[in-house]
């Protein structure tokens, strides 16, 4: 079982489905179609766009018995508009994907002990991925609740951002500042890799692979 720890947004698909959205979801969504049971560790509004995502995440098959409601703030809204921006996501048609409320203090967030108590009912997890920019209390639990389980540990980290304090043993991966969603796929897809047994290095191949990324030059 892989556990993803993240906040997903609420975002309409082109055919007007409502949906989840953002890396966590994405990076949940490829490991459970890599073939991986998955659990999304996260949190959200306790509002309709809440209950969309909860309804989505269902439907794809990923697990929620640890996502959060927050009574207070909204569920974060993942809005395209046209241009390029270098610190937000840029989808394939070259949209800007932003985050609703901007301000990350007016989304709902992880706190340390909801990741404590999360990995403390999930102890079968063979693989944790932090794929959200959360405190660092909170990606300390969930290297501390990795350990408890022996599972193993990757950690997405933004461009430019110091990477956290973590084993050596585990996978650190830096988002690109321009994304297309092959970044969480391929997350995800070495995430679902691991979680069957594959040695790292060829998890990463496959990864690679199924991103659609090519290997840079020597």
């Amino acid at each position: 079982m892989i556990v993803v720890i993240g906040l997903p947004a609420y975002v309409d698909s082109p055919d007007g489905e409502r949906c989840a959205g953002g890396l966590a979801f994405e990076v949940a969504s490829a490991a459970q179609r890599r073939g991986s049971a998955v659990e999304l560790v996260g949190k959200v509004g306790n509002d309709g766009a809440g209950d969309a995502v909860v309804v989505a995440l269902g439907r794809f098959g990923i697990g929620h018995a640890a996502l959060i409601r927050d009574p207070i703030l909204p569920t974060p809204v993942l809005a395209t508009s046209p241009g390029i921006d270098d610190e937000a996501e840029v989808d394939a048609e070259g949209s800007v994907a932003r985050l609703l409320p901007e301000s990350a203090d007016s989304r709902p967030g992880l706190e340390a002990a909801d990741v404590e108590l999360a990995l403390r009912f999930l102890p079968a997890a063979k693989v944790v991925v932090v794929a959200d920019a959360v405190s660092e209390a909170t990606t300390a639990a969930g290297v501390e609740g990795a350990a408890f389980s022996a599972a193993k540990l990757v950690v997405l980290v933004p461009a430019g951002a110091t990477p956290p304090a973590v084993p050596p043993e585990a996978t650190v991966l830096e988002a690109p500042l321009e994304d297309d969603g092959s970044f969480g796929r391929l997350v995800g897809v070495f995430a679902g890799a691991l979680d069957a047994g594959v040695d790292a290095g060829a998890a990463f191949a496959e990864a690679v692979k199924a991103a659609g990324w090519e290997p840079a030059a020597e």
